[in-house]
């Protein structure tokens, strides 16, 4: 369902210029994200064959993902708490994996996806975020965030 949503924004801006209301309703919540549509095309095809199988089609993540005793996937679509951390901090997560009692419950990606497969994936994921959980994030790293110029 979100997927098919950020398809179809996808789709409106990759047309020609629409008329101003329908604009208006395909930008609606995505205010401050900078992505192109190749790159969330990208994103969501490297993220279903690479991540879906554990974080889930539309990145709800495992149901018991907060349950300590499990190793399950965490939502990516801004409902858990990756949001809390800094676009390095994803990379670093994506890039080199995750072990909990010295065994690995994420794989790394290092050497098998691209820097830029990597920022794809990051930014397919948080176009599913609800507009207030990225202005919270883009807030708290707005260092980070900022346009070099």
């Amino acid at each position: 369902m979100v997927m098919t949503a950020v398809l179809l924004f996808v789709a409106a801006c990759g047309k020609g210029e629409p008329d101003k209301t329908a604009k208006e309703a395909a930008t609606a919540g995505q205010a401050g994200r900078t992505f192109t549509t190749e790159s969330l095309f990208s994103g969501v095809r490297l993220f279903h064959e690479h991540c879906a199988q554990c974080h889930g089609p539309e990145a709800q993540g495992h149901p018991d993902w907060q349950n300590p005793k499990v190793a399950a996937a965490p939502p990516l679509n801004g409902t858990g708490n990756v949001w809390k951390r800094d676009k390095q901090g994803m990379i670093a997560i994506i890039k080199n994996g995750v072990m909990r009692n010295g065994e690995p419950v994420m794989p790394a990606w290092k050497g098998r996806l691209s820097d830029r497969e990597i920022e794809d994936i990051i930014g397919w994921y948080q176009a599913l975020w609800p507009p207030e959980v990225y202005e919270r994030w883009r807030k708290a790293n707005a260092s980070e965030t900022a346009p070099s110029g």
